[in-house]
């Protein structure tokens, strides 16, 4: 399952539809799905502060994860915001995990530290390590613009490893001047979180897109159709704008550039506003039969060295 790291000698993701790889599963179209954004962590263990007075305050454990009754074949850890000092930790405790239906792995590194090069070294050599992310969300532009985080994406793409970059969608136009230098592999998480509640034909929307478009020609830049319900005020206002964002990033990148995620717990599972198998099922309605392997699993695999 671990296949080679991303950015050993390949090319800018790109890739034709049907490359979904792997035999036929119970997603209802006969082709592997890969969930590839989904978190797990353990309060008892490690710190996570902005749980604190959520739902979702408890452990989240691989054996509680939402796999849209089974069709879900192959999982991306991605980081859960843990406190800095335990980032290496987390990474630590996350490849030890029971989890066999487990791929490939996204850890936390600050990557305006001094030693952001040696911090990405150490976690790079755990098991399945194919990425790392700096949670950039609520940083201000002046961090986003800082010349320590363009060294150290400088350092990720050194190690071979992909950036996950998580923004809000007003921080879009940071983020393309951020990559301006980059010669990395880059995925943007949950699709820049764009506006939902105001949907694509809004003067914000439509500021989401246009900033999208700028991002894409960023030729190894690929883009997760994630993230979404959490966005989201209520069930009704993601099934109706949903869609569009979601046709919108795959117009902007094609198949070819987009990879499926649930984002759980988060997104799917907390509140009955969808779960993983609603979710999967409106990006596939949306993506189509043709490009469906891709956007399921043939994008993660490439992008994240996911072997069948």
């Amino acid at each position: 399952m671990t296949g080679p790291r991303a950015g050993d000698g390949r090319t800018a993701p790109a890739g034709s539809a049907g490359d979904g790889g792997g035999a036929g599963r119970a997603d209802g179209t006969g082709v592997d799905l890969i969930d590839a954004h989904v978190h797990v962590w353990d309060p008892r263990r490690l710190r996570y502060d902005w749980l604190a007075g959520t739902a979702l305050d408890r452990p989240r454990l691989p054996g509680d994860i939402d796999d849209a009754d089974g069709a879900v074949t192959h999982w991306v850890f991605v980081e859960a915001d843990v406190t800095p000092d335990s980032a290496l930790d987390e990474a630590r405790w996350a490849a030890e995990l029971d989890w066999p239906g487990l791929a490939a792995m996204v850890v936390a590194a600050d990557l305006g530290a001094p030693d952001a090069g040696e911090r990405i070294d150490r976690v790079a050599g755990l098991p399945l390590v194919r990425g790392v992310r700096h949670l950039l969300q609520d940083l201000p532009p002046e961090r986003l613009a800082a010349p320590a985080l363009r060294k150290g994406l400088a350092e990720v793409a050194r190690a071979g490893l992909v950036f996950d970059a998580c923004v809000r969608w007003t921080q879009l136009d940071d983020l393309d001047r951020l990559l301006a230098d980059s010669c990395g592999i880059t995925v943007l998480d949950h699709l820049g979180k764009p506006p939902v509640d105001e949907g694509l034909r809004s003067d914000a929307g439509q500021t989401w897109l246009t900033a999208l478009r700028r991002l894409a020609r960023h030729e190894r830049l690929t883009v997760k159709l994630s993230g979404l319900p959490a966005e989201a005020s209520d069930a009704e206002t993601l099934h109706r704008h949903g869609p569009d964002l979601l046709r919108a990033a795959l117009d902007v990148f094609g198949p070819g550039r987009c990879l499926l995620g649930g984002d759980w717990p988060v997104s799917t599972g907390v509140d009955g506003r969808t779960t993983a198998g609603a979710w999967f099922g409106l990006v596939r309605d949306v993506v189509g039969p043709y490009d469906w392997p891709q956007v399921a699993a043939g994008t993660a695999r490439r992008v994240y060295g996911i072997g069948d």
